[in-house]
């Protein structure tokens, strides 16, 4: 019964690794069709129909390897001795290069909040990635390189409002390799704003 059930657990896994391995190796979604899957995992089809039901599910699943993935890449970068400045450019080229890279499918349904992945997404963001900026944050205003006057709370709002805008803007990501350069322009403005000289917009009032 035990062996039964991690032959199970194995050939499931075998199943979530093959499915990850193609998503990541085309951007033809017609070509990561069951059939292929399961081919390279070493099983059949109604293998995969009797662990995960349907298609749907299995990319759910591959969603969840490779988002974890970036977030413990990330969480590397921001408990490492390398430099601030070094921590921040890894954490951006390490999500350019996964967007280039993931399949048009995945990428479309980690953008689009539906009904299945919106939940992973928000848990995964309030849980995980929030705690990680927050560290980065407290780093950088320690180093310099962060305005310590800026209050932590609004920093992170600050984030989630990118985060909105982003979700209402999708074909930005939807269509990420003809993008590369808005993107790039967009993170400029989020660390650096869009002015070249310092303007008092909010004058003290005396008294």
């Amino acid at each position: 019964m035990y062996s039964s059930k991690n032959n199970q657990i194995g050939k499931r896994q075998k199943i979530i690794d093959a499915a990850v391995s193609l998503f990541r190796r085309t951007h033809n979604v017609k070509r990561v069709s069951l059939e292929t899957i399961a081919r390279e995992a070493g099983v059949s089809p109604t293998t995969i129909y009797n662990n995960f039901g349907n298609r749907e599910k299995l990319v759910f699943e591959v969603i969840k390897v490779l988002v974890r993935e970036n977030i413990e890449r990330n969480r590397t970068l921001v408990f490492s001795a390398i430099p601030f400045p070094q921590k921040l450019i890894g954490i951006m080229n390490g999500k350019m290069d996964m967007a280039a890279k993931l399949n048009s499918e995945v990428l479309k349904k980690i953008i689009s909040q539906d009904d299945t992945i919106a939940p992973f997404v928000d848990r995964i963001y309030d849980n995980e990635i929030k705690p990680l900026w927050q560290k980065i944050v407290k780093e950088g205003k320690e180093q310099g390189y962060i305005d310590a006057t800026l209050d932590d709370t609004i920093l992170v709002t600050y984030v989630d409002i990118l985060k909105a805008g982003l979700t209402s803007h999708q074909d930005l990501l939807r269509n990420f390799p003809e993008n590369t350069v808005l993107i790039e322009q967009l993170s400029r403005i989020m660390f650096y704003g869009f002015l070249n000289k310092d303007i008092e917009l909010f004058k003290k009032k005396d008294g």
